[in-house]
């Protein structure tokens, strides 16, 4: 009988000595989740810093508001003075700066946490190709500009804000 219960071996004996985990297997766990932050930390600052532009899109909307409304009712002018007024911005924590230019273009500057100084500048041009690849931007405070239908794009060669930070349709196809 006493060579049979040596023999024996309680259940929960070996269940002790195999819990837990080993030094190697902490390791590879850790290793594992830096390799994923490494990739996802770059992808979620540039999703936020693209959101941050869209933003900068949207606020601009009264912009192109008080350019339409300017264009309608007095023809060619220059739209800064014709605008002078009728559209005012307040920065955010992302958008420094919206402004209207006198040939009709909106400036939308960003703060340096969206990107840096000196490339940090969104241009909404208004012209009647805003489909095309390459829009001929159209100047309204000039003659030729007075058959405008009222159309927007950002595709613009004034733009100087870095690429990845671009919507899919303001990157100008070269």
């Amino acid at each position: 009988m006493q060579n049979i219960n040596q023999n024996y071996r309680n259940p929960s004996q070996k269940r002790d000595k195999e819990m837990g985990f080993t030094l190697i297997e902490v390791m590879v766990v850790v290793a594992i989740i830096g390799i994923l932050v490494a990739i996802a930390v770059p992808q979620y600052q540039d999703y936020i810093a693209r959101s941050r532009v869209i933003e900068g899109m949207n606020l601009s909307s009264s912009a192109k508001l008080a350019v339409t409304e300017a264009f309608a009712s007095r023809g060619t002018v220059p739209m800064d003075e014709a605008t002078h007024g009728s559209f005012t911005f307040t920065p955010t924590r992302s958008v420094k700066l919206i402004e209207i230019t006198p040939s009709g273009a909106i400036a939308i500057d960003y703060q340096v946490s969206v990107a840096p100084d000196g490339k940090n500048t969104l241009h909404l041009v208004p012209t009647n190709e805003s489909d095309a690849n390459s829009p001929k931007p159209i100047d309204l405070s000039k003659p030729e500009g007075a058959t405008w239908a009222g159309g927007w794009t950002c595709r613009s060669t004034e733009t100087n804000l870095i690429p990845q930070l671009l919507p899919s349709e303001c990157r100008v196809s070269k």
